[in-house]
């Protein structure tokens, strides 16, 4: 049985937390083509966006640890499309692709796409701050072949991170995943970036990651504990099975925070 990466985020944080003691309230982005500003005026990202907001904490070293790990991973064969799942809504899988996505992003070199493919319920804009009803996105590139990936990339230099929404075109998504064109985005996204994270549906509540498994080079499954059932779980192990099952993030859990010695190490240092 493949090794399985298990790691432990605990996504509690908040702004006040940053060991950097900036103000994150608002980061403008005023960057020849980048997001224009009628979309974003300024990010305002969610609090829990840790690698993004307080990147010196405990909490997003946490998935710069994930992060090497893949890394690692990647050694041994082909990674660098892997897609973000959960069993059920609200496991925190959108937080944990967005700041898997951040740490990857924190490498100077790093050429780092996050693509939001739950077209059901889409949230990664909404986690950035922004307002994608007026952006082009994955479901506009489907629908018209002229659309090469880069017309849909929006990038956000404050992060060195590049993303891609679900679009505004009205497509089912059993029609998006069994287009041509999906995997022809995925495979230009490859030649352009090193590392890819998909933010796809929940694994127990939606049909799309058996459909999306031979377009990703592996799968990351979050579990929110004391949340996520074990009956979800399980059942989320068996449609993933174990040659694309990467690992299991546990998320919300505090344990390890609860770690004095942790405490103490990672105790911003006082002017």
């Amino acid at each position: 049985m493949k090794e399985q990466i298990v790691i432990n985020p605990a996504l509690r944080a908040s702004l006040e937390s940053c060991a950097s003691g900036q103000d994150y309230g608002g980061i403008e982005v005023r960057v020849k083509d980048t997001i224009p500003e009628h979309i974003t005026g300024k990010l305002k990202p969610d609090d829990h966006l840790i690698s993004l907001v307080s990147p010196a904490t405990m909490e997003a070293e946490q998935y710069r640890t994930l992060s090497l790990m893949l890394e690692q991973r990647r050694q041994s064969g082909l990674l660098q499309i892997v897609a973000v799942t959960s069993p059920t809504v609200g496991d925190g899988k959108t937080v944990t692709a967005i700041n898997l996505a951040g740490a990857f992003a924190q490498s100077r070199e790093a050429r780092v796409l996050l693509i939001d493919i739950d077209f059901r319920k889409p949230s990664i804009p909404a986690k950035l701050g922004l307002n994608d009803a007026q952006m082009r996105g994955f479901r506009d590139a489907i629908v018209n072949s002229s659309l090469r990936l880069n017309d849909i990339v929006y990038r956000l230099p404050a992060w060195k991170l590049s993303i891609v929404t679900v679009g505004r075109a009205d497509v089912m998504p059993h029609e998006i995943f069994k287009s041509s064109r999906f995997a022809e985005l995925l495979d230009e996204a490859r030649r352009d970036f090193e590392w890819i994270i998909l933010d796809s549906a929940p694994l127990v509540q939606a049909p799309d990651c058996m459909t999306i498994g031979r377009s990703v080079d592996g799968f990351v499954m979050v579990v929110c504990a004391h949340k996520t059932s074990r009956k979800d779980v399980g059942e989320a192990l068996d449609i993933l099975g174990p040659s694309k099952l990467l690992g299991v993030v546990f998320n919300s859990d505090e344990s390890l925070l609860k770690s004095h010695k942790y405490q103490q190490y990672y105790l911003p240092s006082q002017a």
